[in-house]
Formats: C-alpha cells, sequence, structure tokens
C-alpha cells in the first residue's frame, strides 16, 4: 500500500512539475481519492506538457471527474491533453456527462475520449453528443457499455449531421437496436468524416444492417464497421452482400462475427466479393459456417485478389471446406492473413493447406490453425513442413510457432480471436489429466499470437 501511495505521489509531483517534461501519465487500476483528484487537477491547471493521461479503473467519483474537468477548462494555462482514458470508472455516472461535456465545449486541444463502462446511460451520453455538435477538435470518441438505447442513438446521429471533425465512434456493448442503427444511419447519411464505426454486441439484427448499408450508398465515407454480435443472421448478410456487390461504398473493413450467419448467407456473401475491389478485411468467426459455406469462400478466393484478412475462427469448417479454401489458395495472390482456429477439420484439411502453401501460394502470411481435429503427429507434421517451406511470417498451433527473423523466439505463441472469445479458455488443472493442462497453457499463449497478428484496435466488433 505505501508503496503505490509513493508512486501516485510520484506522478501528482511529474504533473505539478510543468518543466519535468512528461508527456505520458498514467494511473491506472489504482484507486482515486476525490482529495487526489483535485491534486492532479490542480497539477494539471500549471502543466502544458502532458499530452496522454490514463484514469483507467480508478474508482473514481463525480466530483472527482468535476476537479478533472475544470482543470482541462483553465483558460490560464492551456491544457495540452490530446487523450484522455477514463474507461471503466462506472462510478462517475450520467452527472459527469455534463463535466465532460463542457470540456468539449471549452477545450481545444483534447483530441481522443475513451469513456467505456463509466455509467452514463442515456442522459450523459446526450450530454456528451450535445457538446460534439459544436466540437470542432475531438478525433475519437469511445463510449461503449454505457447502458445507451436508442435514446441516446438518437442524439448520436444528430451529432453526426453537424459535427465535421470526428473520425471515429465506438458503442460496443450497449442497449441498441434497429431503431437506434436507424438514427445512426441518419447522420451518417450527411456525415462527411466519420471513418470508423463500432456498434458490437448490439442488438440492430437484420433492419438495422439495412438501415447502415442506405447510408454507405448515399456516399458515407465510412471504412470500418464492425458489427459483431449483433444477430444479424443471413437476412443482415443479404443487405450487406447488396451493397458489396455494387462497390459503392468505401468501407474496406467488416466486422461480422458472432452472428449467426450460415452456409445460406454465406453463399451471398462470397458471390458479392468476387467483383468487390475495396473490401480489404471482412471477420467471420463464431459463426456458423460449414461445408458449403467454406466451397463458396474457396470459390471467392480464386476470383478476389482484394482481400487481405479474413476471420474465419469458430466456426464448423470441416475437412471439404478448408480443402475448398486451400483450393481457393492456390489461385490467390492477394490475402495475407487467414484465421481458422477452432474449427474441425481434420488431417485431410491440414494437409491440403499445407501443400498449397508450401508449393503454390506466396502472399499468405499469417496462419492459425489451433484447436482443430487434426492428428497430433499430422498436426506437429503440417507445423514442420509450413516452418520450413512457406512463406509464412506468423504461425498459431499448438505445435509450433513461426515469426519473421526479428521476432523468431522459442516460446510458443498462441492467440484467442477476442476477448469474449477467450473466455473459453479453461480454468481447471488437475493433476489427473495432464491433457487439460497443456490445453489451457496453448490457450493463454495464443492470446500473444493474435496480439501480435493483428496489430489494430482491440475490440471485439472489430476482431469479428
Amino acid at each position: 500500500m505505501g508503496q503505490k501511495t509513493s508512486t501516485i505521489q510520484n506522478k501528482v509531483k511529474a504533473i505539478q512539475d510543468n518543466k519535468a517534461r512528461v508527456t505520458d501519465v498514467s494511473f491506472d487500476q489504482v484507486d482515486i481519492t476525490e482529495k487526489v483528484a483535485r491534486k492532479i487537477a490542480d497539477g494539471l491547471r500549471e502543466n502544458n506538457n502532458v499530452q496522454r493521461l490514463s484514469l483507467k479503473n480508478c474508482n473514481l467519483s463525480t466530483l472527482s471527474v468535476r476537479h478533472l474537468s475544470d482543470a482541462l477548462c483553465n483558460i490560464a494555462i492551456t491544457s495540452n491533453i490530446q487523450r484522455l482514458d477514463l474507461a471503466n470508472n462506472s462510478t462517475i455516472g450520467v452527472e459527469a456527462g455534463k463535466y465532460l461535456a463542457n470540456v468539449l465545449l471549452n477545450n481545444k486541444v483534447l483530441e481522443h475520449l475513451i469513456l467505456n463502462n463509466c455509467g452514463l446511460e442515456d442522459d450523459g451520453t446526450v450530454s456528451v453528443a450535445t457538446s460534439l455538435c459544436k466540437n470542432c477538435t475531438l478525433i475519437t470518441l469511445e463510449i461503449g457499455t454505457n447502458g445507451i438505447t436508442d435514446l441516446g442513438a438518437k442524439l448520436l446521429g444528430e451529432m453526426l449531421k453537424t459535427n465535421t471533425r470526428l473520425e471515429g465512434l465506438s458503442l460496443w456493448q450497449n442497449e441498441l437496436s434497429a431503431e437506434g442503427a436507424q438514427f445512426l444511419a441518419q447522420g451518417l447519411q450527411i456525415n462527411k468524416t466519420l471513418l470508423w464505426l463500432g456498434l458490437g454486441s448490439n442488438q440492430i439484427e437484420a433492419q438495422g444492417v439495412w438501415a447502415l448499408t442506405e447510408s454507405l450508398r448515399s456516399g458515407s465515407p465510412l471504412l470500418w464497421l464492425g458489427l459483431g454480435g449483433n444477430s444479424i443472421g443471413d437476412r443482415g448478410v443479404l443487405h450487406l452482400a447488396s451493397l458489396l456487390q455494387e462497390d459503392c461504398s468505401s468501407l474496406q473493413s467488416l466486422g461480422l462475427g458472432g452472428n449467426e450467419i450460415q452456409d445460406e448467407g454465406i453463399k451471398i456473401l462470397a458471390t458479392s466479393l468476387k467483383t468487390n475491389t475495396r473490401l480489404r478485411s471482412l471477420g467471420l468467426g463464431g459463426n456458423q459456417i460449414a461445408d458449403e459455406g467454406g466451397q463458396a469462400i474457396g470459390d471467392m478466393l480464386t476470383a478476389n485478389h482484394t482481400l487481405k484478412k479474413l476471420l474465419l475462427s469458430s466456426n464448423l469448417l470441416g475437412d471439404s471446406a478448408v480443402v475448398y479454401i486451400s483450393d481457393g489458395l492456390r489461385y490467390n495472390s492477394g490475402l495475407e492473413l487467414l484465421l481458422l482456429a477452432d474449427n474441425p477439420f481434420g488431417d485431410d484439411g491440414g494437409l491440403s493447406l499445407t501443400q498449397v502453401l508450401c508449393k503454390e501460394n506466396v502472399s499468405l502470411k499469417v496462419l492459425d490453425i489451433h484447436g482443430t481435429r487434426m492428428s497430433h503427429h499430422t498436426e506437429q507434421k503440417v507445423v514442420h513442413q509450413l516452418q520450413q517451406l512457406s512463406k509464412l511470417t506468423k504461425l498459431g498451433s499448438a505445435y509450433g510457432a513461426k515469426e519473421s527473423s526479428q521476432q523468431r523466439s522459442t516460446s510458443v505463441s498462441h492467440h484467442t480471436e477476442s476477448t469474449s472469445l477467450s473466455q473459453r479458455s479453461t480454468s481447471f488443472i488437475s493433476q489427473r489429466d495432464e491433457g487439460e493442462a497443456r490445453k489451457m497453457a496453448r490457450e493463454k499463449q495464443r492470446e500473444k499470437f493474435l496480439s501480435q497478428a493483428l496489430a489494430q484496435k482491440t475490440s471485439t466488433a472489430q476482431l469479428f
């Protein structure tokens, strides 16, 4: 406890000493009392060097946020904080939204604001959204897990109609329905700056997807759209496929994981991608794609050379599906990342991949084959051949990993497809069952593999 107190005091002094030229300060995962928050705020009033301030999971109170907000609005010495992270402070509540809105109205430097899991609810969100109608500096706003309903989405949609600066908005894991998606879509039809939108783990369903695709047809500059975990099903995919086949939107990355998508939906989506020239990344993990869907994906890969990343982990892909995908890779020169972890294909699928990647395909650089049904002997053989003969720079497997020469390590690198899927990792180690112990170790190591392979924003929606 004494050591933590000393660390906090040193960081507060670093802020107070403006001459120290400290630019990054983090108090993450340390309880910050209102007294300490006031000291931090007082230090910020005299500081124009700190650019990034993080107070994640600090059990902040509403009053603490008020102190900090007042400091960021100080006019005597202009704050230089460009990134403020208050995530996982569910105790700050609705009222804090008003204080933060004041910052957005008066501070001309802040560019990135992270408020995930802060208990804002609709009222707090309305305060923030209203201030953003006039704000011209904020670039990204993350307000996931705040209990935001369609009412909050309505105000955010109105904000998008007038805001001319915001480029990124994350609303992951809130309570939005199709109506909320429609409100956001109305804003997107007018907005000309938003480049990425995260809506993962809501309930917008197929009707919400339709509204969003209509806004993308209208000329929205959106490049990245995360829709993982929204129960869109094959009907929702139909709307997206129509948009992609027209090749009329600027969309480059699409996350559709955990959406109960089956073979029929994938057939339609794959057909649309045969002629699409814009999409670079497609996340389909955690769906119900089986052999017919795998065949459609394989056919698509023979024609599409634009797609760079394809995430198919945790589906129902068997041997025949992976053989079809391998055949597609035989003629594909664009795909660089393929995730096939936790699919039920066995030796035939693994060997077909190996043959193509070792002899014909030279574009694929990252492959994950964890958690399949290959026999131990075959998977070891597959890994050995891929390490020696393929062009892969990263290989995820229970029996080895391949990395580039700069990253080569003796440890086995593993990953899970996303934070939510990592919860599948077993938590029991039994002396009587060493196989389960090894499985848990592999799952933990697998997290490292994905974090390295996907050097991107870490949200479930995106990884999907």
